[in-house]
This record gives C-alpha cells, structure tokens and sequence, in this order.
C-alpha cells in the first residue's frame, strides 16, 4: 500500500476505534468512511472498496437494526473492514 493510503487506512482504523471506545457516534464513522473511501488510490489493496462495503453496511445497520443493537453491530461489521486493512500490510497502530 502507497504512503498516500496508509494515512487514510490509519484514519479508517481510528474511527473504527473511536466507535469502540464510544468517543464518536455511528453517524460520525459512516461520516469518515464515507469521506475517506473516494481519496483511496488504486494501489490493488482492496481498501478502498472494503471502506465503501463497510459505510454502505453501517449505514444499512441504522436503519433496519434497534437503535440498542446498532453499535454492536456496526463494530461486529467493522471487523472485516480492520482485517481488510490489516492484511493491507499498514501497522495498525
């Protein structure tokens, strides 16, 4: 993965971290997916279109999962996105 998307993979993991830690509402990480997923170029990672699957699932979550349930449900989602990035070869860190 090229240093322009490492930055933006390690944007992707830090909302997804913020959404676990409950620092920022699943509005706010569909925000910075969404806003993320076009700035990716086409280095052949796959996180690019791994970013955009996951904000169309997260937004999908809002709207047909119980308002109690949609949390757990974006971060079990989320995990593919982490492992998609992870295997990506950028430190998670």
């Amino acid at each position: 993965m090229n240093n322009h998307n490492i930055r933006l993979a390690k944007k992707v993991l830090e909302a997804i971290k913020n959404l676990e830690n409950g620092t920022t509402t699943l509005a706010e990480t569909q925000s910075v997916l969404e806003n993320v997923a076009p700035l990716f170029e086409n280095d052949g990672s796959g996180v690019e279109h791994a970013t955009r699957l996951a904000a169309a699932d997260l937004d999908a979550i809002q709207f047909t999962t119980l308002r109690d349930e949609q949390v757990p449900a974006a971060i079990f989602r989320l995990d593919n996105l982490r492992t998609a990035v992870q295997l990506a070869d950028i430190d998670p860190a």
